[in-house]
């Protein structure tokens, strides 16, 4: 990058003197990257390697490698691939449990109860004596995979058995009974290269979590004092009454097999193009089998609890690799992700075409034991007193942003028992998130390509989606929030009997570029059937249930100072005596960015009115969300008023065009005695746009160390700088991925908020709109 913008600076006259700049492996001066090309990659790899780069995937089953380049070196690459082919290689967050109080705590927690479930012993079910132990056990699925029916089929025979399920997660932990003594774990790769390897316990525990969550068999036997939550609420969970101390845990698909692929480490999380390396991985083991090769695995679902942000939902890299799976017949499922209650938050790659998205469900009698653990016995009903089946809070919610509605279905995934967070062996611990939801859905499509082996990886996909029970949450939820409804494995698998499941997608529609017009005919939100030109919206929502949500979107135009949110005429259908006795009934207050697919509240509050200041929003669609507070003993209603004020920025420092790989180039003199400076950079694509533009800030100080803070997918990005160097600066503009001809922009510089002019700085007329 040094290079690059010296060679700019020079070329345009703006660097009079030869600036010494020394060689140094600052790991700002490299860019990690996913380049899109066609094979073969030899030429494109050799001049990556002759500018200083280094490739680090080459794959196999998808037109792209992926690379560290010299930020210097971004503008060469990209004349030899085009337009549109090179995007940054993002991190995926290490996937982790939910909080699942956010502050609703009690006096005196017991606090890691519920993390360290103690048991005397524990013993597996044979193999051959499990469709007989689910015929006389059905209640042995209340904890885990309550009303998902996959007792039935077990009791006849369908436990997975002979079914691979790939696991693209944190690795292994060994030791743990759960799927250690019947042997369920049959592969395991690592893709980190920390030296942990594949199965360690050092190891992340979420992998072990999620690799039982499908393939569990065994019974524990609980200690005294851990069995008093169980028994309040799920007396008919016990095995053995009436001294209720066994407790069985068993998987979706208890027989099947686990290869496991570990992309992320302990701590942290992973590149993308790392987790693309495992999918790679995964076809080329199934093509191997399917070529008769003894070193192939015949893999035929992977279970994918993991997920980050997306510029283009649906047609990243990210997301239209994991549809090569389907191609190959791999069933792919993967989880919604944790961003909820807000709409337009499911990730990638969630928001791909082929995958199984999967939300995550709440059952009462989960939370009330998990809240028993955490504050003593009593507290469970008390603390979620709403019998009914919830989406837990925290669920992605759809459509995404360019229409298409998401999750496709939902699971258990609130208080999900399971093993290997804690590292003792023989305990239980509880976790919350889709990332349990998942696994749960994983087993259930292991469970129908037993079943039916003829059936195509599409079919078995089409089948769990067209038979999910949309009445099993019974808090209000609408497809946005539940997809197609709970997952049922006999219901998937007496449709995959009848005949006549398709074998191909839904056709897919046109979309348009802005996000608010895909949205026009989407059910389910408010305010979102109109052209962005309110500047003020009243709605109010009614008798929301005990989880039930309503959301407003809310246009964020550019310039924009403060967005006030006022909510207000909050009512409780039930007197204070009848409400919750911890907490009364309230409102739980969501208030989204305009970023799509990605964690991003600004506002999440239980509250019972008030008003709210967003200073500074990103422009797109903001997103205001009114919960019934999930832990609601009845309904509630409350009006809500969203308006903004304007920030009429004077002027600008320079505006102009931008395409795709472009890098511009501006120098600003900087004064002494500068107490602040502000740089600004906004475009039109910006996140009220599909697909959105990632434009980055970035800042060069006049010894020439370089500032990546505006370097992010905030739109606008913005860099503040206190007391900064006197002499020029430089503000590099790199167009890193644009998806349009060129995208317009605006830069503006403030010191000590006086704007800096500079030829091109005219703000007086519009820029047209890129299509």
């Amino acid at each position: 990058m040094k290079r690059l913008l010296l060679i700019l600076l020079l070329t345009a006259g703006l660097l009079s003197l030869p600036v010494a700049v020394q060689a140094d492996d600052d790991e700002d001066d490299f860019e990690n990257v996913l380049i899109r090309t066609t094979k073969p990659y030899a030429n494109l790899v050799s001049s990556i390697e002759a500018l200083g780069g280094k490739v680090t995937y080459q794959y196999k089953y998808m037109d792209a490698i992926a690379a560290e380049v010299p930020r210097g070196a971004l503008a060469i690459i990209r004349s030899l691939v085009g337009p549109n082919a090179i995007t940054k290689d993002d991190i995926v967050p290490n996937p982790t449990p939910v909080d699942t109080l956010h502050g609703k705590n009690l006096p005196n927690p017991r606090t890691g109860d519920e993390r360290r479930i103690s048991s005397e012993s524990v013993e597996g079910i044979a193999a051959a004596d499990l469709p007989a132990f689910a015929a006389a056990n059905p209640n042995a699925y209340l904890i885990n995979n309550s009303i998902m029916n996959a007792d039935v089929l077990h009791a006849a025979g369908i436990t997975g058995a002979g079914v691979i399920v790939g696991v693209i997660d944190s690795g292994i932990r060994p030791g743990f009974p759960h799927i250690d003594l019947d042997g369920s774990v049959i592969g395991c790769e690592d893709f980190v290269g920390d030296g942990l390897g594949c199965s360690n316990p050092a190891n992340g525990g979420h992998g072990t979590f999620v690799a039982g969550m499908i393939s569990a068999n065994v019974v524990f036997t609980l200690s005294a004092g851990f069995t008093a939550a169980i028994q309040a609420y799920c007396p008919s969970c016990f095995l053995d009454p009436p001294t209720n101390s066994l407790v069985p845990m068993i998987g979706s698909a208890p027989l099947s097999s686990i290869y496991a692929f570990r992309v992320f480490a302990p701590v942290g999380g992973s590149p993308s193009s790392r987790i693309l390396a495992a999918i790679d991985r995964v076809i080329e083991l199934r093509d191997l089998f399917d070529a008769g090769d003894p070193a192939g695995t015949n893999i035929q679902v992977v279970n994918m609890s993991l997920g980050g942000a997306t510029l283009f939902a649906g047609r990243d890299l990210f997301d239209t690799a994991v549809n090569v799976m389907l191609e190959k017949d791999i069933v792919l499922v993967v989880s919604a992700g944790n961003a909820g209650p807000s709409s337009l938050t499911v990730g990638s790659p969630g928001s791909s075409f082929g995958a199984i998205t999967v939300g995550a469900a709440s059952h009462a009698h989960n939370e009330r034991i998990l809240r028993d653990l955490q504050f003593g016995l009593g507290a469970g009903s008390l603390f979620r007193p709403f019998d009914g089946t919830q989406t837990a809070f925290f669920s992605s919610r759809g459509p995404n942003a360019d229409g298409r509605i998401d999750p496709d279905v939902t699971a258990s995934g609130f208080a999900s028992f399971g093993q290997g967070f804690f590292t003792i062996p023989t305990s239980i611990t509880i976790g919350s998130g889709t990332s349990f939801s998942a696994p749960g859905v994983s087993g259930v499509a292991a469970l129908m390509l037993q079943a039916f082996p003829g059936a195509t990886a599409r079919q078995v996909r089409n089948a769990i989606i067209a038979s999910a029970n949309p009445t099993i949450i019974t808090d209000g939820s609408t497809e946005l929030d539940q997809g197609n409804g709970f997952v049922d494995a006999l219901a998937a698998s007496n449709r995959l009997a009848a005949g006549g499941v398709p074998d191909s997608l839904p056709e897919l529609e046109e979309f348009d570029h802005e996000v608010i017009e895909n949205l026009e005919d989407v059910p389910f939100l408010l305010n979102n059937d109109d052209d962005c030109e309110d500047d003020v919206v009243r709605e109010h929502a009614r008798d929301l249930k005990p989880g039930e949500r309503a959301d407003v979107l809310f246009c964020v135009q550019p310039k924009t100072k403060q967005v006030l949110v006022t909510l207000f005429n909050v009512t409780p259908a039930l007197p204070p005596s009848q409400q919750n006795v911890f907490f009364g009934d309230d409102i739980l207050l969501a208030i989204h960015s305009a970023k799509t697919s990605t964690a991003d509240d600004l506002v999440f509050e239980f509250t019972s009115g008030g008003t709210f200041v967003i200073d500074d929003p990103e422009p797109g669609l903001l997103r205001v969300t009114l919960n019934g507070d999930w832990t609601n003993a009845g309904t509630i209603s409350a009006d809500v008023t969203i308006f903004s004020t304007p920030q009429p920025l004077p002027g600008v420092t320079a505006r102009g065009r931008i395409a795709d790989g472009q890098t511009l180039v501006f120098p600003i003199g900087v004064p002494a005695s500068v107490s602040e400076a502000e740089f600004r950079l906004s475009w039109r694509g910006d996140w009220s746009r599909y697909p959105t533009s990632d434009i980055d800030l970035i800042l060069v100080d006049p010894n020439f160390a370089f500032n990546f803070d505006g370097a992010t997918l905030n739109s606008p990005e913005v860099t503040v700088v206190d007391n900064p160097l006197a002499g020029t600066w430089f503000a590099v503009l790199d167009g890193f991925e644009i998806h349009t001809p060129t995208d317009s922009f605006k830069l503006r510089v403030s010191l000590d908020g006086r704007v800096v002019r500079i030829a091109g700085g005219d703000d007086d007329e519009d820029d047209e709109d890129d299509e």
